[in-house]
């Protein structure tokens, strides 16, 4: 074992050891080890985002909403002129005859990632905002 890799001992419920079992076979994880690593990298990601105060944040916002609603596109894309600081990429995508979706690239404060989601999630015909991080 290398010298930057340290063993530790994790006790866990029965079902919850089945479970991973289970995600480790399908996703094809070399190990348990692997999967919990990857979990706690998430884990990581997300205690930063929640405790860091204007440290630069990287990640995604996805947006999906009825393309249908009165002013939709003008809204999203005004919001998207009026903090584009925080983003460096977006993709908008046909789901159906009455659903897009966007993804928006982000990069920025916590705070600014935050107001970016909440002013989205206002917007009528917005059904869905979903804000992944990553760790860097």
């Amino acid at each position: 074992m290398s010298d930057d890799i340290d063993r530790i001992s994790l006790t866990l419920p029965s079902a919850m050891v089945e479970r991973l079992d289970g995600i480790v076979d399908d996703w094809e994880y070399a190990s348990r080890s692997e999967a919990i690593r990857d979990s706690l990298r998430d884990f990581f990601a997300d205690y930063e985002w929640e405790t860091a105060g204007d440290e630069q944040h990287h990640g995604t916002i996805v947006i999906v909403h009825d393309h249908h609603v009165s002013g939709i596109a003008d809204d999203l894309q005004t919001i998207q002129h009026e903090m584009a600081d925080a983003i460096t990429s977006v993709q908008h995508i046909h789901l159906s005859h009455d659903t897009c979706m966007e993804t928006l690239v982000v990069e920025g404060a916590a705070g600014d990632i935050t107001e970016l989601a909440n002013r989205l999630r206002a917007l009528g015909g917005v059904q869905q905002v979903k804000v992944v991080l990553v760790g860097q």
